[in-house]
């Protein structure tokens, strides 16, 4: 155990850890990283650039191991050291506490979420490495002991190589709903829209081989003061979103139509969702309509209001035509629209990705900004110009 600490230490030494952003010089046969997808996408703002991706890590070993810290060493286009990040288990509250699935148990795989994903816009990202360092955690003695080891002490490290991708837009989208709206979860950090993964630790969820929410949109209208509902939350009809009309995003053809799933009702301050059969509505999308459009692209509208879909599959639609109403239908806790843009028209096996809107209103309390095209995410409150 010495030695191997030792050892560590050394490829510490001479690894990412260092000022040059080495890779470490890791034994990769026992801890299996992988990227999804492969080549991130960069998208980018007035703000900043950012990175939606997963970590799958799998433990080869036949120990139960700890993932203690993460560093990315971010490189420019010549191979220099740009800016440098790290969590690890310094403090009262380890910063790698965010990451949910730190202890791994040997054979098992399991799936983090990129935590470093947002970076200033006067970096240069043409390569991310990404350092993991784990410590052995096969008992109650180990553990506690691994507490007070310091974030350069460490049994076992792999090292990822990222190559992102900048996301060049292909199409031009408009807002999926009319008047003020919130974007009550985008895809940022912590939403729960980003919180489905390709390779996950949860056994229920082992269908999904894609997350088609990586960029997707919980929509909801709001009043002028920011409101989401007037009167009782326990009522479907006190949603300003509810029976709001859904318009088309962009030009295409209709590819597929689900118009017969009754909405959720409240029972007291629980959702009570009918029964059905489990196959007619297994991800839980409700009413929707997905429009196939140019350059591969899909729009997924989902969980409208029951037989308010006015449209119907093969059919050809126009930016800016209504299609349906914003209903309670599915896996929903609250009326609103769930958007996002895909690569295929299937929920558990596209990929999402991320897609910028043309010409909206960024409300930013008594300022509002007249955009022309952006990113929008979890908290803006936008309105369409169109």
């Amino acid at each position: 155990m010495k030695k191997l600490a030792l050892l560590c230490l050394v490829l510490c030494s001479l690894g990412l850890r260092n000022s040059d952003a080495q890779a470490v010089k890791a034994d990769t046969s026992k801890i299996d990283i992988k990227i999804g997808p492969e080549h991130p996408l960069i998208e980018k703002d007035i703000y900043g650039y950012y990175m939606n991706f997963d970590i799958i890590i799998k433990n080869q070993t036949q120990h139960t191991i700890e993932l203690s810290s993460i560093e990315a060493a971010i490189l420019d286009d010549k191979g220099k050291l740009a800016l440098r990040k790290y969590v690890d288990n310094a403090g009262l509250t380890p910063g790698k506490d965010v990451l949910v699935y730190t202890l791994i148990k040997p054979g098992e795989t399991v799936s983090i979420f990129n935590p470093f994903h947002t970076f200033p816009l006067d970096v240069t990202i043409a390569t991310v490495k990404y350092g993991f360092y784990f410590n052995y955690a096969d008992g109650p003695e180990q553990k506690e002991l691994n507490k007070k080891r310091l974030p350069i002490d460490y049994d076992l490290s792999a090292v990822k190589t990222v190559v992102p991708r900048v996301y060049i837009a292909k199409n031009d989208y408009i807002l999926p709903l009319k008047g003020k709206i919130i974007v009550w979860d985008g895809h940022d950090f912590y939403s729960h829209n980003r919180r489905s993964a390709d390779e996950i630790a949860d056994p229920t969820l082992k269908q999904i081989t894609a997350n088609s929410s990586r960029y997707a949109y919980d929509l909801m209208t709001v009043d002028v003061n920011g409101n989401m509902y007037h009167g009782s939350p326990y009522k479907k009809e006190s949603w300003y979103s509810y029976g709001q009309p859904v318009i088309v995003p962009l030009d295409g053809r209709i590819v597929a139509v689900q118009n017969s799933i009754p909405d959720n009702e409240y029972e007291g301050k629980a959702v009570k969702s009918p029964k059905l059969d489990p196959k007619t509505d297994p991800e839980g999308m409700g009413n929707y309509v997905i429009i196939q459009h140019a350059n591969g692209e899909y729009s997924m509208l989902l969980h409208l209001k029951q037989r308010s879909i006015s449209v119907t599959s093969g059919s050809l639609v126009k930016a800016g035509e209504q299609v349906g109403l914003v209903g309670f239908s599915g896996a929903a806790f609250y009326p609103h629209l769930h958007y996002s843009v895909t690569n295929g028209a299937k929920e558990l096996a596209a990929e999402g990705l991320p897609n910028y809107f043309n010409d909206y209103k960024l409300y930013r309390g008594n300022v509002v900004v007249n955009v022309k095209r952006s990113r929008i995410d979890s908290g803006d409150i936008v309105e369409s110009e169109k």
